[in-house]
């Protein structure tokens, strides 16, 4: 039998999880460390919800030992690099740094 990716971004596999849960990272703020699920460019959008559904059964169905899953940080969708780029150029012919 293969192995199961539960994170495409970071090729992180159930059996990861299951691992990383039976060695004591059983939140999923230790978890997101430990294995990089959460983390990846989709900020867990397509991980998430199944990773949590896993922490839950591995807690045995006890809603109350599996915390909500990680904040996703900023930026919150994707930015074309362009866009960012062109933003430091209008700063450098501007001459502002950013600082106040």
């Amino acid at each position: 039998m293969g192995k199961t990716i539960i994170c495409p971004c970071h090729d992180v596999t159930v059996e990861d999880i299951r691992a990383m849960y039976a060695a004591g990272y059983t939140h999923p703020e230790t978890l997101k460390r430990a294995t990089a699920v959460f983390m990846g460019p989709c900020q867990g959008k397509h991980c998430a919800g199944p990773v949590m559904e896993l922490l839950r059964e591995l807690a045995g169905g006890d809603e109350g030992r599996v915390s909500r899953r990680p904040t996703a940080r900023p930026p919150l969708r994707p930015v074309p690099l362009g866009v960012l780029a062109g933003a430091a150029e209008t700063s450098s012919v501007t001459g502002t740094t950013g600082g106040a």
